[in-house]
């Protein structure tokens, strides 16, 4: 098998921006699981990104929320995020904090 020496680099996309409160248009139920299983405030800014790979061989699908200096990551696509990856991701969030 011959490889190349090049790597790749992912880039996050910001896609959208607002509060639990308001809710995203990409995801009907995101916002209720995080106010149900996090406590990051309902009113506070949050810019929410992602970032994505295009190459079969890179399986990288990730999507980033961003508050008050906070980071908080699920490792999936943002319409494909689950109540169980909020669960299980604030949980390692908050391990690591």
């Amino acid at each position: 098998m011959k490889t190349s020496g090049s790597s790749h680099s992912h880039g996050w996309k910001s896609v959208a921006t607002g509060n639990l409160n308001e809710g995203f248009s990409f995801h009907p139920k995101l916002a209720e699981w995080l106010q149900t299983y996090t406590n990051i405030p309902k009113d506070v800014e949050l810019e929410v990104l992602e970032v994505s790979c295009g190459e079969v061989s890179c399986p990288t699908e990730e999507t980033l929320i961003l508050w008050d200096k906070q980071e908080f990551r699920i490792s999936r696509k943002k319409e494909n995020i689950s109540k169980m990856d909020v669960n299980l991701s604030w949980k390692r969030f908050q391990e690591k904090g």
